[in-house]
């Protein structure tokens, strides 16, 4: 079977764990080149360790800012020369909680984190793949940006705006070669609850970050005149106990 990340050049937003430490992991394995980033430099340090390849760069980074994408660009087209895909993987619940118990401080927040700093870094990519003629950009969503649970209102607008961003960003981008895929997570034990400071003890026998990594690499590993717009994946249990139509 071919796979079409051989050689590739990626780069992983939170790659320092859950999604995107699985997912790079894989496609070090399937031959492709990886730059990481994460904002923890211990967390980082421990995960290039963890995956332990000549073709891993890990990068301190912080999302949010434009000056650290641009050194983020710089670093993989220093070390490979180019970059064929990135993968917007970071974000953060921040708070979740009822929409009138969240200050402007915890509304900018969530926002950036979660969907600015997400357009940030589609814009600076976009400045190195359009002059190569090619690239690909995979947005990292959420299950809540089509389904409603109360508390992860603002969250939510966020992630389902990352939906609408990324259809309108693959249109723009079919127009030089490039392509842009959303992949939607249902809820995976993957250090997001404890980070947000939500309990854990319902996730018992759901899915891993490598089990649903398998399907964003995916998402990538297929012919250039292909492309997934959404990639929407869940836990089995997930979809009996939790799913409603509102």
């Amino acid at each position: 079977m071919k796979h079409y990340v051989r050689d590739k050049i990626v780069i992983i937003t939170g790659g320092s764990s859950g999604f995107g430490l699985e997912t790079a992991r894989l496609l070090l394995e399937l031959q492709a080149s990886v730059v990481i980033t994460g904002r923890d430099p211990q967390r980082l340090a421990a995960a290039a360790e963890d995956l332990a390849s000549d073709r891993l760069v890990a990068v301190q980074a912080d999302a949010v800012r434009t000056a650290d994408w641009q050194k983020v660009i710089h670093a993989a087209r220093d070390r490979f020369g180019r970059v064929d895909v990135l993968v917007n993987n970071h974000g953060a619940g921040i708070k979740i909680a009822p929409v009138e118990n969240l200050d402007d401080g915890d509304l900018e927040t969530i926002l950036d984190v979660n969907l600015t700093s997400v357009i940030k870094g589609c814009r600076e990519v976009i400045k190195v793949m359009k002059p190569q003629g090619s690239g690909q950009i995979v947005n990292v969503s959420s299950g809540c940006a089509h389904y409603s649970w109360p508390q992860w209102a603002v969250y939510t607008a966020a992630k389902a705006g990352m939906v609408g961003f990324t259809r309108c960003l693959h249109k723009e981008m079919a127009e030089w070669g490039g392509k842009a895929t959303c992949f939607i997570p249902g809820a995976a034990r993957t250090g997001f609850c404890d980070a947000a400071g939500i309990p854990t003890d319902w996730q018992e026998g759901y899915p891993d970050a490598a089990d649903f990594a398998r399907t964003l690499v995916h998402c990538i590993d297929i012919p250039d005149n292909c492309v997934i717009d959404e990639a929407i994946i869940w836990g089995t249990r997930q979809v009996k106990e939790m799913l409603n139509p509102y």
